[in-house]
């Protein structure tokens, strides 16, 4: 049970560092709204709905890494004591719950943004266990 917790922890450490590092490589084309935006919600709603579509796909591709390198890690981290696809699932569920508090904080995202990366988030940790099988 232990070896599957710590799996699970350390999938999504690392899920979120590649997140965040694809999130920071995509901050040095496109600069993060300032802070008299982040205080306006409605600013803020209006800077991201008009986001360029290019800051949106590079934010999917780091969602889809992320997504991949948790399932990837947690197949690795635990395949002595779990065989099951139960783990990669739950970071999947985990990274989506995540997306979606993501959704709720930054207002205005475009809708086929949302939708594309709640498809992703299963999905690609099913596809990181299937490789690291």
């Amino acid at each position: 049970m232990g070896r599957k917790i710590l799996a699970l922890v350390v999938a999504m450490i690392v899920a979120f560092a590649v997140m965040m590092i694809v999130e920071m490589l995509n901050s040095l084309q496109i600069a993060p709204p300032s802070a008299e935006i982040m205080k306006d919600p409605a600013k803020l709603a209006e800077y991201m709905a008009n986001g360029p579509v290019r800051a949106y796909v590079v934010v999917l591709v780091g969602y889809i890494l992320a997504s991949f390198a948790g399932g990837f890690i947690v197949t690795k981290m635990s395949r002595q004591v779990s065989t099951g696809v139960v783990l990669p699932i739950i970071v999947g569920a985990l990274l989506m719950i995540g997306g979606i508090l993501n959704f709720i904080m930054l207002p205005g995202q475009p809708v086929w943004f949302m939708a594309a990366a709640m498809v992703t988030f299963i999905p690609l940790s099913l596809i990181g266990y299937r490789f690291a099988r």
